[in-house]
């Protein structure tokens, strides 16, 4: 068993980037509708696998269906993983809940949604025909998202700070456990020298600015699209 973990180094990863987000499902009842609204959102976005691998890195995949398709089973465990803590994590640790701002309805969260997929559509395009790399690309347009919201919501201003230092310290504590699990890992599997090179504890910077990304959109993706604004959290309180 501990054979298959250390070949299948991408599932190895995947489900350790699974574990933050189980545990506030498990603990926060009341976050759980924030995890179940993002993370549908996010499941497109492991179909982009194709753009990363092999240029980025070359995990080993189950069933080898990087190579046969561009994006593998281990793709929807991550970014369900990715989003459920990144969504979630600042409103887990400083207490908080979520209140309604508006009563659009589902016709104008889908509106707000779809702009965004758009923006970010067109921006990422944008980047790569730039010539700019898929990784910073990627990092771009969800800082560049973020940007947008917060230029519409400005109350969302702090929670996006908070909520991205904590994403990117729970991505850099899970990257340091794959490392000490799979040693090696980022070294062998990650094309670090045609990028940065820099690593941060053994970890390689752009991971970081990823982590960072994913949580500065994710805080403010639910309540900017569903039309929601952060209170104080008290416990058995309904939502």
């Amino acid at each position: 068993m501990t054979a298959f973990f250390l070949h299948y180094n991408f599932l190895t990863l995947a489900l350790l980037f699974a574990l933050p987000g189980a545990v506030i499902w498990l603990v926060r009842h009341d976050l759980r509708r924030t995890i179940i609204c993002v993370v549908p959102f996010a499941l497109p976005f492991a179909f982009t696998e194709f753009l990363f691998y092999p240029s980025y890195w070359e995990p080993n995949f189950l069933f080898d269906l990087g190579q046969r398709i561009g994006f593998g089973i281990e793709d929807f465990i991550f970014v369900c993983g990715l989003a459920a803590f990144s969504s979630t994590a600042y409103a887990f640790a400083f207490n908080r809940r979520y209140k309604p701002t508006d009563h659009a309805g589902l016709i104008f969260s889908a509106l707000r949604a779809l702009g965004l997929f758009v923006f970010s559509g067109l921006l990422f395009l944008g980047a790569i025909i730039a010539g700019v790399a898929v990784i910073y690309a990627a990092c771009f347009v969800m800082v560049a998202n973020a940007c947008v919201i917060l230029a519409l919501r400005r109350d969302l201003a702090i929670p996006a700070l908070l909520g991205s230092c904590l994403s990117t310290a729970i991505y850099f504590l899970l990257s340091l456990a794959a490392e000490k699990l799979l040693p090696g890992l980022f070294k062998n599997v990650w094309h670090t020298k045609d990028f940065l090179n820099i690593f941060i504890a053994g970890v390689p910077v752009e991971e970081l600015l990823y982590g960072f990304s994913a949580g500065f959109i994710g805080t403010i993706f639910y309540p900017y699209v569903f039309g929601r604004r952060f209170i104080h959290h008290i416990a058995n309180e309904g939502l």
